[in-house]
Order: structure tokens, then C-alpha cells, then sequence
């Protein structure tokens, strides 16, 4: 029997327009970290499946509401200007792709000031880019 060969690490997979997406994910929690990345990658070879597991996360994050240390204000409006300047648009620019920026955007808010209606707001970021990507089967998946 032969052991199988671990795929290979593809660090560019984690880079977005000249931005590393470990940049923000180290500032905030398990729950809020992962579906900011899968939303942040969700375009790269993702699609449907990833923005599912940013939702299923931003899920657990409400439900488990784990403690953790809250994003600073200071912290927060930087990497907010961070996703502008990157091409996120966190407003109503729609000359750049608001929709990801808002709901990147709503995670960061959500760890500077965790209630309930930040993650709600998250969650329903997410799920307006759930209905603007095709199905599976209409972008050659099963």
C-alpha cells in the first residue's frame, strides 16, 4: 500500500490583490478568522462552497459566542482602510466589488463591537454573495 503525497501548499491562494489575508485573520478569532478568509477567497477557486463555510462559521460564531479579545477601534478602522485600498469597497463604489468589501467589512465591525446584530449583518452579507454566484453545475462543478 502506497502513502499518499500531501498536496502541496499554495501560498498564493492566500494573497489577494497584493494583500495577504493573514494580515486581518490575525486579528480576530477562529469562527470570525475563517469566514473572513473563505469570504476573502471565495472568488479565487472557491465560489459557492467557500461563502457555505463562511456562513457555517459566522453560525457557530453566534451560537458558541466564544470569548475573545475585541478588535480595538484604532485596529479596526486601519484594516477597514486596508480592504479600500485593496479594491474591497466597504461603501457603494460600484466600480469596485462592494458586495465582498461590506461583508469583510461587517466581520471586522463584528469583532470590534460583537453583538448579535453584527453577525447578522455578516451573515447577510454572505448570503446576498451566495445569490449573485451561479450554481455548481452552471460553473462546471457537479
Amino acid at each position: 500500500m502506497t502513502t499518499p503525497t500531501p498536496k502541496t501548499e499554495n501560498p498564493n491562494r492566500y494573497r489577494a490583490r497584493d494583500l495577504s489575508c493573514n494580515d486581518f485573520t490575525q486579528h480576530l478569532n477562529f469562527h470570525l478568522g475563517s469566514a473572513f478568509k473563505y469570504i476573502f477567497l471565495h472568488k479565487e477557486d472557491g465560489g459557492r462552497e467557500d461563502l457555505e463555510k463562511a456562513l457555517w462559521h459566522l453560525r457557530r460564531q453566534r451560537k458558541d459566542e466564544p470569548k475573545f479579545k475585541k478588535l480595538k477601534n484604532k485596529l479596526y478602522f486601519k484594516l477597514s482602510q486596508k480592504l479600500e485600498s485593496c479594491g474591497f469597497d466597504t461603501g457603494t463604489d460600484t466600480d469596485t466589488d462592494t458586495d465582498t468589501g461590506q461583508a469583510l467589512d461587517a466581520i471586522l465591525y463584528a469583532a470590534a463591537e460583537y453583538n448579535e446584530d453584527n453577525i447578522s449583518w455578516a451573515t447577510a452579507c454572505v448570503k446576498a454573495l451566495l445569490k449573485e454566484m451561479p450554481p455548481e453545475t452552471e460553473r462546471g462543478g457537479i
